[in-house]
């Protein structure tokens, strides 16, 4: 179990690189930040509009799978406080991923030249 093929906008893309290239992490690590990030600042339901004119690009199938893809299932079940089949899931798991990533380069932008986000990401 794990999650399927999705469409991340061209925006969400630059700033999963500016992630990755900012704390010196593999593609993977990042998308798992940004859900995690997502999740845990959201309050209920969240926007889902994230479109963008510039090329979308795909995160492969079972990025997220086993027991990281079951907890992060709960957690938006939890948050959104309604069951969900399957697909609606895979849904929310691009729409908390698009919303940690902008939560993340909110982030980024407040650090002054000496913080690290390396640290930052942990509050």
């Amino acid at each position: 179990m794990g999650n399927k093929k999705l469409s991340l906008s061209g925006t969400g893309k630059e700033i999963l690189d500016q992630l990755c290239d900012q704390i010196d992490i593999d593609r993977p690590l990042g998308i798992n930040l940004a859900i995690a990030k997502g999740i845990s600042k959201a309050n209920g339901p969240i926007s889902n509009d994230f479109k963008d004119n510039k090329p979308k690009w795909t995160i492969p199938e079972n990025v997220i799978k086993g027991n990281q893809f079951l907890l992060y299932k709960h957690l938006i079940i939890q948050e959104l406080s309604k069951p969900l089949d399957d697909d609606t899931i895979q849904e929310y798991l691009l729409v908390f991923i698009e919303s940690g990533l902008r939560i993340i380069k909110a982030e980024i932008d407040d650090l002054t030249s000496m913080e690290d986000y390396q640290l930052t990401i942990l509050n």
